[in-house]
């Protein structure tokens, strides 16, 4: 887990769900008990994803999707995770509504976003704010889109990326669509960079009327990493806002202090009792 994540992770406490994780869950500090959500089985995500063949996946506690969480209360939940998932959702508003119901007061979202500067969505166009609000405002255009996405998919990504030996895509790019479609393989339907991301994230939030404070975001491309690493809160409290943003950056300058040694010992004693 790179350091990042590892940073902002370290502030989940409690119970909470991660959806989605395969092979990679979060690694959440001691005691943060974890429910862990996906579409499928195991085995019918094996059969889904044969490229992770050879990878450990973690175990699906409870059948479901980030668009609908039915399976556990309102305001349940002391943390949701979702990595690398609201781009696989056609309508991810709706997901982030579910995350916001579930959420209690205080709650914390622990989101990473693939960026398109540092991954296989480089060639694709990226995701407005203004399709996912009309996307959201009106369910048959997401119907619609469908395919649409597909088509995109296999035009920008399937077929710009070339195999081991070089070679590119091979057959009919409609035969490629439609094998897709039928499998119901899960594409990223969406893409961003951190800022525009960022800025749907807000817009998404003002639309759907979801209190989530964003309460650090890191852009970990310019340190040669592929994602954004985003921490929000449900009805953020003071000490959240205050604490969460500024104390890591706080911490690592006092450490180069003259003073910063010994203070740092006296609070792991301080920690011990």
């Amino acid at each position: 887990m790179n350091e990042y994540r590892r940073r902002l992770a370290s502030h989940l406490r409690g119970r909470g769900i991660e959806i989605g994780a395969l092979h990679l869950p979060l690694e959440v500090p001691p005691g943060a008990e974890v429910t862990y959500v996906d579409r499928m089985s195991v085995g019918d995500l094996r059969r889904q994803y044969v490229e992770l063949e050879g990878e450990e996946l973690t175990r699906v506690d409870v059948i479901g999707s980030a668009e609908d969480l039915s399976a556990f209360a309102g305001e349940s939940q002391d943390f949701v995770i979702a990595n690398h998932l609201i781009e696989h959702l056609e309508d991810p508003i709706r997901g982030l509504q579910e995350f916001h119901r579930v959420l209690k007061p205080q709650g914390l979202l622990f989101l990473c976003v693939p960026d398109a500067r540092a991954t296989f969505d480089r060639h694709r166009r990226l995701t407005t704010v203004e399709h996912l609000l009309a996307e959201h405002r009106d369910p048959a255009l997401v119907a619609a889109n469908h395919r649409l996405h597909y088509e995109d998919w296999v035009a920008n990504v399937l077929a710009k990326a070339e195999t081991d030996d070089g070679r590119p895509l091979e057959g009919d790019p409609e035969m490629h669509v439609r094998h897709l479609i039928d499998m119901d393989y899960s594409i990223h339907f969406h893409c961003w960079h951190a800022d525009t991301f960022l800025g749907f994230f807000i817009a998404a939030a003002r639309e759907a009327g979801l209190r989530f404070t964003v309460l650090d975001a890191i852009d970990t491309v310019p340190m040669g990493l592929n994602e954004l690493v985003l921490l929000a809160a449900k009805d953020a409290s003071l000490v959240q806002r205050l604490r969460i943003r500024s104390l890591p950056w706080a911490k690592h300058r006092l450490k180069r202090t003259p003073i910063g040694p010994g203070l740092a010992r006296a609070y792991r004693k301080l920690r011990r009792r």
